[in-house]
């Protein structure tokens, strides 16, 4: 083994950067497409990333000046201003003339970002706050937004930087696994990894880069974001490819569609090179895969015994499909996705899924301090579909999960007058079959992805469009839908409060024909109780794996109780890391690479 300090790997940046980590045609093919990310930026004038794309590349400075200076007249958008300025600053300072230098150094003394309340937030805040302090160094309080010297701003930004990284790295993220907020701590990270004059915090950015790209590989298909995830919004959750993080799989794994975002761009100027063993672990699916994780529920401050609870992951990944879930109950307010099937067929709507869409002051409350009356409708205000009945995002304290393998049983518990007094499962209209089958079973084709859904009470099926308020309700895309090319989905709704299914997903690879998977599956009957306070059920999958599940927490495997607490930071093929460690250990194959954030320290 190669033991890399700090000094050693800051001075020998490019051995780290290319040499050690990837193939050459891995980097040659990486390069074409930063290119195609940047390349429309080089002439429009639509943003602070026109500036930034014409600095790095070194052509029409004027064009870019004109551009920054235009946009800092009028400074908007808090900590979501904050990163594109400093990071098109970086890029252009030695480009860039006197007089818009003099007004980006304005800006920081004149315009009070607003911080934010969420961990996204903090991390672009306090990553973009470090690096300005540090490239404005030795100035007073006068000469900063928010009264605190250089100094004051440094050390601040740096205490919570490195809290940050180490309770992630201990207890995991609480916003984790994001497919719409990735892109924040990706940015987060690539200025540290970039810009930073401190070697270990420069060297901590590119760990957390690693980090956050081997969390999102493990559990990635051909650009979707598998698994249950704390955060996503409407219409990315039924059109996987639209959500951001798909913009860094096109990127840096070379799957997926091409994407042009400007989420993208810092990183695709980004001197920051993927490490190899990384592009294996996202793209080798010759072979399925268990991989579990542990992540944190986001700080609770009212309603609960503990800041932190645990938020318990498992993903099974196939070459053509996954499926993943949460254990199930409110471990995130608002866009929480418990459980999914994502797979390869029938894009854009590429998924099936369920939900019991839960909402209430008691959810909002637990997480935001505000007083509990108005927070609803100030939710709502930023988020339009959180108290609206058909919404396709949201955790439930009445719903929780138990997965093996490609199998997964979710119940119901609901209590009369709860907010909402029905659950939905997300059936894309086109599956080349959807068969109401006599024996209860719902069969779905989706090319070589055969999905059963058990209801374990009756329903009825309601056709229906993205409305123009779904598609609304997302980051950077606010515009209606084509109806010309809306193909549309089926809602399957039951009312009945003591609820649930079994889902059986397989394959062709799996198991042959789908006429096969139909004929075996007819068989195999979920026995339920169902009775308010008394929801049970006991099921045998295809593979013979006897599951019996009483909700909320009573699960058995084979007739051994399953304990979820005892799951680790990361346990899969390719990743792993226990609990509190600080620690992760990537592998594939002959390959390894240790991040040791106890150093900090890459071993390979």
């Amino acid at each position: 083994m190669r033991h890399v300090s700090i000094l050693m790997l800051v001075c020998a940046f490019w051995s780290i950067a290319a040499g050690a980590q990837t193939g050459k045609d891995y980097l040659q093919a990486y390069e074409t497409r930063a290119r195609y990310v940047t390349s429309i930026y080089d002439t429009s004038r639509t943003g602070y990333y026109s500036a930034a794309v014409r600095y790095a590349h070194n052509h029409d400075l004027a064009v870019a000046d004109s551009i920054f200076r235009d946009l800092l007249k009028e400074p908007r958008g808090d900590m979501f201003w904050m990163f594109p300025v400093i990071g098109t600053y970086m890029h252009g300072k030695d480009r860039m003339s006197a007089e818009t230098r003099a007004v980006v150094r304005n800006a920081w003394k004149t315009y009070a970002p607003y911080r934010g309340d969420t961990e996204n937030h903090w991390a672009m805040y306090y990553a973009s706050l470090y690096i300005a302090a540090e490239e404005w160094t030795g100035l007073p309080g006068g000469e900063w937004y928010n009264g605190k010297s250089s100094d004051e701003n440094r050390t601040e930004a740096k205490e919570y930087l490195l809290h940050w990284m180490n309770i992630t790295t201990t207890i995991g993220q609480g916003e984790f696994d994001s497919p719409d907020y990735y892109p924040e701590y990706m940015i987060s990270m690539t200025l540290l990894a970039d810009f930073a004059r401190d070697p270990e915090m420069k060297l901590r950015g590119r760990m957390m880069l690693d980090y956050l790209l081997a969390d999102f590989a493990a559990e990635h298909l051909d650009g979707q974001y598998l698994g249950g995830f704390s955060r996503i919004y409407q219409p990315a959750v039924f059109k996987p490819l639209q959500s951001n993080a798909s913009a860094f799989a096109y990127l840096y794994f070379g799957t997926g569609e091409p994407s042009q975002t400007g989420w993208v761009v810092l990183s695709a100027l980004s001197s920051y090179r993927m490490p190899e063993i990384l592009l294996h672990i996202a793209t080798d699916r010759s072979a399925p895969y268990v991989h579990k994780e542990r992540k944190r529920v986001r700080n609770v401050i009212r309603f609960g015994k503990e800041k932190n609870p645990p938020v318990y992951k498992y993903t099974y990944v196939t070459p053509d499909y996954g499926i993943g879930s949460l254990q199930g109950g409110i471990l995130q307010p608002i866009q929480q996705h418990t459980w999914g099937v994502r797979y390869l067929y029938g894009r854009p709507y590429t998924t099936i899924f369920g939900l019991h869409p839960y909402w209430s002051s008691y959810e909002l409350g637990m997480f935001f301090p505000e007083e509990l009356k108005p927070l609803i409708s100030d939710v709502v205000s930023s988020k339009s579909t959180y108290n609206n009945p058909d919404k396709w995002t949201g955790g439930s304290p009445f719903e929780r999960t138990f997965q093996h393998r490609n199998t997964i049983i979710v119940l119901y518990d609901i209590p009369p007058g709860t907010m909402t007094e029905h659950i939905d499962g997300f059936f894309p209209r086109n599956l080349e079959k959807r068969i109401l089958d006599p024996s209860g079973w719902i069969l779905c084709k989706a090319g070589d992805t055969y999905v059963g859904w058990f209801p374990l009470q009756e329903g009825e099926w309601v056709e229906e469009n993205v409305s123009p308020g779904q598609e609304k309700n997302s980051i950077g895309r606010p515009t209606d839908t084509d109806r010309t090319t809306e193909t549309g989905n089926w809602r399957f709704r039951s009312h009945k409060l003591q609820n649930g299914y079994v889902v059986e997903v397989r394959s062709r690879r799996e198991i042959g024909s789908f006429e096969k998977f139909t004929s075996e599956i007819r068989s195999h009957i979920p026995k339920a109780t169902l009775r308010p306070g008394a929801v049970s059920v006991a099921y045998t999958t295809l593979d013979k794996a006897s599951m019996t599940f009483a909700f909320p927490e009573k699960r058995r495997l084979n007739g051994s109780a399953v304990d979820l607490s005892t799951t680790k930071l990361f346990d899969g093929p390719f990743l792993h890391a226990e609990t509190g460690s600080q620690k992760l250990t990537m592998t594939y194959k002959g390959m390894k690479r240790v991040l040791d954030f106890t150093k900090p320290t890459i071993i390979e």
